[in-house]
Order: structure tokens, then sequence, then C-alpha cells
């Protein structure tokens, strides 16, 4: 049996001017795979999430993400599967500051109907749900983010934005750099967290970090610096 694809690409290139950002001649990850990619900074890894997202537009070569052709995607259809299916954790969190804590993890039911009944039906409301994915993350007395998010510490804002990318089950979670902020022990119990949430719903989940030690438990690793091209073109340049 042919295991479905959540992302395929082949022959992948992204470059502004004559600089090349990416060029990636395949990639195959299957729906319900959990992925890290490891490398170095420059080595591509935001660029590559920020390209499966539809933030940024690639040049040249072919990308199927949870079956849709990303080349000819209408805008409409992209911000559908952005609201729909994937959760995104930006690396700087990208939470909107004059709304609560609470409101920002709740932000994506508000956007997307599909979400917010996946919320309810995991626990009943998605505020329920909400506040699961809060305690899961040692934050324990979600009373206390009634304050706006900037007012909160890097590692907290980073835990909200977590719980954001999570809630209402998305298909997919592209996870950048997603406990940078965090002591070892938080590092741990962020990636189980994310592996945990997406294994229990069948999503896939795709991670970023630059750290080489103690990032367990992900059915594959992929070195960035190996899998990118025209990362290894630039290196070869540079001695």
């Amino acid at each position: 049996m042919t295991n479905v694809q959540a992302v395929a690409i082949h022959e992948l290139e992204q470059s502004i001017g004559e600089t090349e950002f990416l060029r990636i001649p395949e990639l195959v990850i299957d729906a319900g795979e959990t992925v890290c990619l490891q490398g170095g900074n420059g080595s591509g890894k935001t660029t590559l999430l920020r390209t499966l997202m539809g933030l940024v537009r690639y040049n040249s070569g072919d990308l199927m993400v949870l079956g849709n052709d990303m080349r000819k995607i209408g805008t409409s259809s992209l911000e559908r599967l952005r609201a729909d299916s994937i959760g995104f954790i930006f690396q700087h969190y990208r939470l909107v500051p004059y709304l609560s804590a609470f409101d920002n993890i709740l932000l994506p039911c508000y956007f997307s109907a599909k979400r917010r009944y996946e919320a309810e039906r995991k626990s009943e409301t998605a505020a329920k749900d909400a506040i699961r994915l809060i305690r899961k993350l040692s934050l324990t007395d979600p009373s206390r983010l009634s304050k706006n998010a900037a007012q909160y510490s890097a590692g907290q804002q980073q835990r909200f934005a977590i719980a954001r990318a999570l809630i209402g089950k998305p298909e997919m979670v592209l996870a950048d750099e997603p406990a940078s902020a965090m002591d070892c022990k938080g590092k741990k119990a962020v990636y189980q967290l994310l592996q945990d949430e997406c294994r229990a719903s069948g999503a896939t989940l795709i991670c970023t970090t630059h750290d080489e030690n103690g990032i367990d438990g992900f059915d594959r690793y992929v070195n960035m610096d190996t899998l990118n091209q025209a990362r290894e073109r630039e290196n070869r340049w540079s001695l």
C-alpha cells in the first residue's frame, strides 16, 4: 500500500536575483510522519517551512502540500489551506500584541470552522481545548492569561504560539525552532508535546532546529546542509 504524501518536492529552486536560497532535488514526507530538519544558520530551514506554507513563492520545480499543487493554487484556496489545515509556529511567535494570550491561542478557531469544530469535538468547547493545551505546556492557571500577549516573557509567548498551532487538530504542523526560548528541560517537553499531539491526531509534524543533540523521538531526521544543494554549493565556494 502506498503511503499518502503530505509533502512532495521535486527539483525545487527558490531564489532572489543571483542569490540562491533553496535547491532541493527531492523530498517526500508521508502523512502523519514526524520529521526534524536540522542545520546551521543559513541552511534554508526557515525558507523551506515558509515555502511549504505558501508564504514564499518558489521559482521552479514541483511542490505538493496536502494534495495541493503550490504553483497552481489560487489565493483564496491558499488562505483556506492555511486556516483549516496548517498550524505554523513562527520563530518570533507572531502573536497579535493587542489580544490577550488566551485569545491568541483561540485565534485559529475564529478563522476556521473546521478547526473550531475539531477543538469542540475534542473538549466540548474550543476554550476547554485551549486550557488543555495550556496545562500541558506548564501554564497551570489559564485565568492569568488575560493580559495582552506582549506583556508576557519570551518563553511564555512561545508556549502560546505552540498552543495556537495545535488547537483544532490541523493536518500539518510546521514548527520553526519551537523551543528556542526554553531551557533544556523545557525543550524536551515541547518536542514531546508536539509529537504526542500530532501522533494522536494523525497530523504531519515538521520541525526545524539547529540543535544537534537532545531532540529525540522523531520518525526521521533530515540534514538541511546536505538536502539543500544551494547550501552545499555555497560551502564549496567558501573553501
